[in-house]
């Protein structure tokens, strides 16, 4: 019976001694993550890596979903080609260009509120809306497309403001500081940080829109349904052990000088 046995083993070695590596477990594929610049949340340091606290936050949950991730920072234009294209699977922000709906999905958990507020100068009363805004010269972001629905509200011809854009935020501030604009619209999480480095006080201004703020992922990726779940999944489990997930009061926290948990190896 021995002899048997080690002549079965000799001829068909393989399905008895190594049967279960038939089946290997799927390599998840690296998630290229794309994420535009704003100060403290996401920006290169010297070494040309991606940090800041929505970089730290974004692989976290990649992590604990399960992904390995290439983090890049990037420009606006190339990350919705990207995310048309499926060379950026991943990208942290609000859909808000036109075309983009049907060729991305959503996470279902916000990562926070994004404001998107209108700023004038200090020493201005404040604006009524719409009336003040006649014939006003208006500061925008180049490639920045805001929410759709507050462009066309701004873009009605009964208005008849003029429009000025600025490469960068830093800018788009200046020109205003400057005169050269009688209103800015920005997202607050890029102008209070650059108004404070340059130690003035906050610019006065109005809240025009709130969004939540999820992450967009690209159809074309090929696994944009289960990196969908896998990350809805990890920032509950997440949540569940008391994680703080909003990625301005992680910010908020650090500041403190708080003691953020510790991310995976």
């Amino acid at each position: 019976m021995l002899v048997c046995l080690a002549f079965t083993l000799w001829m068909f070695p393989w399905p008895l001694l190594a049967g279960p590596e038939l089946n290997p477990p799927a390599v998840r594929p690296v998630v290229q993550v794309g994420i535009m610049r704003f100060p403290e949340y996401s920006y290169q340091n010297e070494q040309g890596q991606a940090v800041g606290v929505m970089v730290d936050l974004t692989r976290l949950l990649l992590e604990r979903a399960g992904y390995r991730s290439d983090i890049r920072i990037l420009p606006s234009a190339r990350i919705w080609r990207g995310l048309e294209d499926g060379e950026v699977h991943l990208w942290p922000g609000i859909v808000n260009k036109p075309g983009l709906d049907d060729l991305t999905l959503l996470t279902e958990r916000d990562l926070t509120q994004v404001a998107i507020n209108l700023y004038y100068l200090p020493g201005q009363p404040k604006p009524i809306l719409p009336e003040v805004l006649v014939g006003k010269r208006l500061i925008l972001i180049t490639n920045y497309t805001y929410v759709k629905s507050l462009l066309e509200r701004l873009q009605d011809p009964a208005l008849a403001m003029s429009f000025d854009s600025s490469m960068s935020h830093v800018g788009a501030l200046e020109m205003l500081l400057r005169g050269r604009g009688d209103f800015l619209l920005n997202y607050r999480a890029q102008v209070d940080p650059l108004v404070a480095s340059m130690g003035l006080e906050p610019l006065p201004h109005i809240e025009l829109a709130e969004h939540p703020m999820r992450y967009v992922l690209s159809r074309q990726s090929g696994f944009a349904e289960q990196l969908k779940t896998d990350l809805d999944r990890a920032y509950d489990e997440l949540a569940a052990e008391g994680v703080e997930l909003d990625v301005q009061k992680r910010l908020q926290l650090l500041h403190e000088g708080a003691t953020l948990e510790k991310e995976p190896e």
